[in-house]
C-alpha cells in the first residue's frame, strides 16, 4: 500500500467514521492494509494540522462546472463556484434536510466590445456579464476574481477590483481562471482585428503583473483559454513542461498558484455577486455594491 494509498485510507476514516488512531488501524488492518498505528498516527497529526490551519473544506472552486448553477447546488453536497460561463451571474441556493448549500457563477470581466467576446455578438441574449463575487466570512472577507482574458479585459476592471479590495479588506483572493486569453494562438479562426501574437502576449504580461502587484496571493483553477499554450504544445508533440508554468511563462513571482480544481473552507461565508454597472462610453460608473 503506497504512503498516497495510506495516507487516503486514513483520513478517509478519520473523516467519516470519527475513529480513533487505535480504531482506525484495526479497521485497517482487518481489510487487508498493513498499516503500522505510528503511521495511522503521524497521518492523523498531519491532518489535524491541516484542518486547524485551513479549516474544513466545504466549497469547490473549478473553472467551469455547468452552466445551470440551480443544478450545481443541487447535486453537490457541497458549495461551488465556476466561472467560464459569462453571461450568467448569481447564487442559487438548495436546501434538503441535510443542510443548505450554494453555487454561485461569478460572471467576467471581459471587455463585451473586444475581438474576444465576438462568439456572443449574434446572440441578443449572449453578452458578457459584468462584475465578480464576494464571500463574506466570519474569519474575513473572499475576493473571487472572474474571467479577464488578458489582455481584452474591460478597461476599468482593475478599477474595481481595486475599489472593491479597498473597501471589503479582503482577507483572501481566489481567481476561478481565465486570466489569459490566448486569442491568437486558439485552435479557433482568430478575429482579423484581434492583436498579432506578439502584442498580445506582451500586454498580457504587463496586465498580469499588474494584477499580481495588486493582489500578490491568489489561487487559480486552471481555465480553458489559460491552458491553450499548453494544448497546442501537446497537439505538435512539444513536452508540457513547455508551457505549464504559466508564472514562468508570464515573468510571474511564485505567489500566484494554478490548480486544476480548489476546496476551501468557505469560513461560513455569506456569497454575494458584485455587478460592474457602466455608464458613460461603457466606462464603470464608479459604484460598488456594499453589502
Amino acid at each position: 500500500m503506497t504512503k498516497a494509498a495510506q495516507h487516503q485510507e486514513v483520513v478517509a476514516a478519520l473523516k467519516s467514521d470519527g475513529l480513533s488512531n487505535v480504531e482506525i488501524h484495526r479497521k485497517l488492518n482487518k481489510g487487508g492494509h498493513v498499516v503500522s498505528l505510528s503511521v495511522v498516527d503521524r497521518i492523523v497529526r498531519c491532518f489535524t494540522k491541516q484542518r486547524e490551519r485551513e479549516g474544513d473544506p466545504d466549497t469547490l472552486m473549478a473553472h467551469s462546472l455547468s452552466s445551470n448553477t440551480l443544478n450545481n447546488a443541487t447535486k453537490f453536497s457541497h458549495h461551488s463556484i465556476q466561472g467560464h460561463h459569462h453571461s450568467i451571474q448569481g447564487v442559487e441556493r438548495f436546501a434538503d434536510k441535510g443542510k443548505l448549500r450554494w453555487s454561485m457563477s461569478v460572471g467576467c470581466l471581459l471587455n463585451p466590445n473586444s475581438p474576444a467576446a465576438r462568439y456572443g455578438s449574434k446572440a441578443v441574449f449572449k453578452r458578457p456579464v459584468l462584475g465578480c463575487g464576494v464571500l463574506l466570512g466570519h474569519r474575513g472577507s473572499t475576493l473571487l476574481v472572474p474571467d479577464l482574458h488578458l489582455p481584452y479585459q474591460h478597461r476599468d476592471a482593475f478599477s474595481f477590483l481595486g475599489a472593491l479590495n479597498d473597501y471589503y479588506k479582503f482577507e483572501r483572493v481566489l481567481c476561478v481562471g481565465d486570466i489569459f486569453d490566448h486569442h491568437r494562438p486558439s485552435f479557433h479562426e482568430s478575429e482579423t482585428d484581434a492583436l498579432n501574437s506578439e502584442d498580445e502576449f506582451e500586454l498580457a504580461m504587463a496586465h498580469s503583473r499588474k494584477l499580481q502587484g495588486m493582489f500578490p496571493h491568489m489561487v487559480i483553477t486552471i481555465g480553458n483559454h489559460d491552458a491553450i499554450p499548453v494544448r497546442q504544445a501537446q497537439a505538435v508533440g512539444l513536452p508540457l513542461g513547455m508551457l505549464s508554468d504559466f508564472n514562468k511563462v508570464y515573468g510571474l513571482e511564485t505567489t500566484w498558484q494554478w490548480v486544476d480544481q480548489h476546496w476551501f473552507d468557505s469560513w461560513g461565508a455569506y456569497p454575494v455577486v458584485i455587478p460592474m454597472v457602466l455608464g458613460a462610453s461603457d466606462g464603470w460608473d464608479g459604484r460598488i455594491l456594499k453589502v
